[in-house]
């Protein structure tokens, strides 16, 4: 009888972890990508390191309109310290492309930022990648290119 029990006892853990493995997290959409894109660009523009960090992949690379390539780490860091302030954000044009768990978000914004006292201001580009992960949306890549003005 013992050994019934633990052979059942086993099926039943098998079969569970079975299951538990093929459940997935909730599929990415178009409107998940966009509101992790906006919640960037709110905690970006508001200094909210800790917030930020929670939608960032550990992976995350943010390419800056200057060229500049900063880590994760990196680009929290100069948010952290002060030498980087962004002013509020405002993400327009969005338009957003879903390739399976992955999304890729564009759009223009308006930069205002503060580089260790200087005052840099422009018109970008962007895009994020964005990627459904068992934590749930994580921001895996940003990118900005500068709009120069019309002369």
């Amino acid at each position: 009888m013992p050994m019934k029990i633990r052979f059942l006892a086993g099926l039943g853990l098998g079969l569970l972890f079975c299951f538990l493995g093929s459940v997935r997290a909730e599929a990415l959409s178009a409107a998940t990508a966009e509101e992790c894109a906006q919640q960037w660009a709110s905690r970006v523009g508001q200094g909210q390191v800790d917030e930020l960090n929670k939608i960032l992949d550990d992976s995350y690379q943010h390419i800056h309109g200057t060229g500049l390539v900063e880590s994760r780490e990196e680009f929290l860091g100069a948010l952290r310290s002060g030498a980087r302030k962004y002013e509020p954000i405002q993400l327009e044009e969005l338009k957003t492309r879903l390739f399976g768990d992955c999304a890729v978000v564009t759009g223009k914004f308006v930069l205002k930022v503060s580089v260790k006292g200087k005052m840099m201001e422009g018109v970008n580009r962007f895009s994020f990648v964005v990627v459904q992960t068992p934590q749930g949306p994580k921001i895996v890549s940003f990118q900005a290119t500068a709009i120069k003005p019309a002369s």
